[in-house]
């Protein structure tokens, strides 16, 4: 069964000692991440099909999916046209005598002599039905009937890798099971697995990987499949929680409560609005951190235009009257430059604040770091040039991160070790995060959420416009620009594109010329775009926020942070290339003042065309939670998290969406294993202390959180 190189451990066995593996194909394995039995028998189906009931041709139907039990009658091959194509077809009947016809198009080399007249043979695929004709199109062919691994019962299937057939993985698989299968050891806490009425580990993965058909595995409600996805979820939640009680024991900057408050109060005067209740609980979380022993390390989420960033900034002026210094990094220069002018307009000139971007020069660079290097208490606002190695903080109290998804785990790092105590930490959303993602991606931070919008904001009305509507709608922004208001066009590319599936879309660029030229010849119109530098970039946005230039032609670096209360119109062009939670941030550019705002969403579907679901979302509501509810469901998490860290979520089995109850319980479980037995010292927690033990150390490189 096992080749020499097993370990005592059978799970630990690599897969090239399983029988039917070798060298070759644990090579394409290891691609995939599967090293050993246990990571195989890990890698668990994407679907299943129900292979238990043999179908008669007669009862047949159009695009159903069906096994059927044949008999060989003839098989040949025919040219198609090009040099090598033929076409391998397959005439047979069932046992009342019906024919059917399978055929296939790609095939390996002497496929067609396994096809001998009169033997049986179980095929299963989809039916297609031409007048009396039944035919199947490269169907899955059983030619050995005696083995019931791939017929007669339901069958699981796996995501492909490449150069591993389904029957070869499936077969290997059934291999590993018998090798180790009964060597697979508890990880839970059997009490938990009582309580939820949950099977064993090493029943639920046999079941899951060869089903057990009284149950819908389809839909993931089987016990075994339930059973792994508790599993997943309270072993993310141990490691994401854990690591918030060790940060809770470090030490940190702890600052005085009165003197905080005084400086709070202080600067508060300053500005010209009110706080919301949401900014006021959210700086009461705020300040009740700052006053203890541990670095604070919060997520702060609102909707778009909620007004976090004046919450960061009192924090960090804050901070800065206790002595200390504070960083600001944000996405782009754009939005860096747009928090160094706010606070510049509303807390005047005489703050020590600096910005720090790839443009500054070298002599402004070595200033700032000689005031960096004084102990002097500053605010350093800046892109990824903070992360660089020149860049040293003295004094650094506060890390802010805003616009947290379009940095990655290790930039963040980078920022908070700029310091031989740990800073507090303060992460923004653009957008709110969805609850699932706020207990596992960043469930290791505390949460303030501010809901409400600030009074003065304007709703938004969103119109989807097809092309009929066109005009109507030119004619509309033309009477907003002669009001003296202003307009964004925003484009998903900078310039035309030749490459497949994009030559249809409009660019930036072109389209500025003919909203010039031919739309809008009576109003100033700017091009903005990431290609531009930095300065070219600046010199835009300022003359677009005096007004200087009416309409901003962009692509979605306008996306993050930009606030130009005087534009009330927004255009998106071609809005189905984007995310909702993307379309949502843009569309936040607006609305931003006190005149009423309009987003439309431009779409070439002709009428009667179906409108894709997330633009009926855009349409229906401005609540931006339950915005980005949709786009998880639609979506999945990567838009939330970003390119970086698209794979922080390692779950196999578990969905963030179909799956929010398993989570929610799975995180009260580890709350109250923590709070009652945080050493694991009793005997029901013995298992799961062993897990950790052994590969719960090798998989916790897999939990990367904020």
């Amino acid at each position: 069964m096992i080749k020499k190189g097993f370990t005592e451990d059978p799970l630990l066995t690599k897969v090239q000692f399983i029988k039917g593996v070798g060298p070759r194909l644990s090579s394409v394995f290891a691609a995939r991440s599967i090293g050993t039995v246990r990571d195989l028998l890990y890698f668990f189906p994407r679907k299943y099909e129900d292979r238990s009931k043999l179908s008669l041709i007669k009862d047949l139907t159009e695009g159903c999916t069906a096994s059927l039990e044949l008999t060989v009658h003839q098989a040949y091959l025919r040219p198609l046209r090009g040099k090598f194509s033929k076409l391998l077809e397959v005439k047979a009947k069932d046992q009342e005598l019906q024919w059917m016809s399978l055929k296939w198009f790609r095939m390996f080399k002497g496929f067609e002599t396994k096809f001998i007249p009169g033997n049986k043979i179980i095929a299963t695929g989809q039916v297609k039905i031409f007048g009396s004709i039944r035919e199947m199109v490269h169907p899955d062919i059983q030619f050995d009937l005696t083995e019931d691994l791939h017929v007669g019962r339901v069958i699981p299937v796996y995501t492909e890798i490449d150069g591993v057939p389904t029957k070869t993985l499936r077969k290997i698989i059934d291999t590993a099971l018998s090798l180790a299968g009964n060597e697979i050891k508890e990880e839970l806490p059997p009490s938990l697995l009582q309580k939820h009425g949950l099977p064993q580990l090493a029943k639920a993965i046999r079941e899951v990987h060869f089903p057990n058909e009284n149950y819908n595995f389809e839909e993931f409600k089987s016990p075994a499949q339930q059973r792994l996805i508790y599993e997943e979820f309270f072993k993310f939640e141990y490691h994401v929680l854990s690591q918030r009680m060790r940060l809770e024991k470090e030490k940190g900057h702890t600052l005085k409560q009165k003197a905080l408050e005084e400086s709070f109060q202080h600067w508060l005067k300053k500005l010209p609005f009110t706080l919301t209740a949401g900014q006021q609980q959210s700086m009461d979380d705020i300040m009740g951190d700052f006053i203890k022993p541990h670095p604070m390390n919060r997520l702060l989420q609102g909707d778009v235009g909620a007004g976090k960033t004046a919450v960061a900034l009192l924090s960090a002026l804050s901070i800065m009257d206790q002595g200390f210094q504070s960083a600001i990094m944000a996405p782009t220069e754009i939005l860096a430059d747009q928090h160094y002018q706010n606070v510049l307009k509303i807390f005047g000139s005489t703050i020590p604040v600096k910005l720090l971007v790839g443009k500054t020069s070298t002599v402004e660079r070595r200033s700032i770091q000689a005031l960096l290097d004084s102990d002097s208490p500053a605010l350093i606002i800046g892109t990824h040039a903070l992360i660089e190695d020149p860049v040293k903080f003295r004094n650094l109290g506060l890390v802010i991160i805003d616009e947290q998804h379009r940095f990655g785990v290790d930039q963040r790092r980078k920022l908070r070790e700029k310091s031989v105590i740990q800073p507090h930490t303060l992460i923004m959303t653009a957008t709110p995060i969805p609850r699932t993602l706020a207990l596992t991606a960043y469930g290791d931070l505390a949460v303030s959420i501010i809901r409400e919008r600030p009074p003065g904001r304007t709703p938004i009305k969103t119109h989807l416009v097809r092309l009929h509507e066109y005009e109507k709608m030119i004619i509309f922004i033309k009477k907003n620009l002669s009001e003296g208001r202003q307009a964004y066009f925003i484009f998903p590319l900078v310039n035309d594109s030749e490459e497949e599936g994009f030559t249809h879309l409009k660019s930036a660029v072109t389209a500025a010329e003919t909203l010039a030229n031919d739309t809008f010849p009576e109003f100033k119109i700017g091009l903005l775009h990431g290609q531009l530098s930095s300065s070219e970039k600046a010199a835009i946005m300022d003359r677009f926020r005096r007004n200087e230039v009416q309409i901003l032609v962009s692509t979605t670096v306008v996306e993050v942070g930009v606030d130009v209360p005087n534009a009330t119109v927004m255009v998106i062009e071609h809005p189905e290339r984007f995310g909702l939670s993307q379309l949502h941030q843009l569309r936040g550019r607006i609305g931003r003042g006190q005149h009423a705002s309009t987003c439309f969403l431009k779409t070439d579907r002709p009428a009667g065309q179906p409108t894709p679901e997330r633009l009926e979302v855009m349409v229906e509501t401005e609540d931006g939670f339950k915005i980005a509810e949709a786009d998880l469901e639609l979506r999945g998490p990567g838009e939330f998290l970003g390119t970086r860290q698209s794979g922080a979520l390692p779950f196999k089995m578990a969905s963030l969406v179909r799956d929010q109850d398993w989570l929610i319980k799975a995180r009260a479980d580890v709350e109250h294993l923590l709070e009652s037995d945080p050493e694991l010292k009793t005997a029901d927690n013995a298992p799961f202390k062993k897990y950790l033990e052994n590969a719960g150390k090798r998989e916790a490189s897999h939990f990367k959180t904020s």
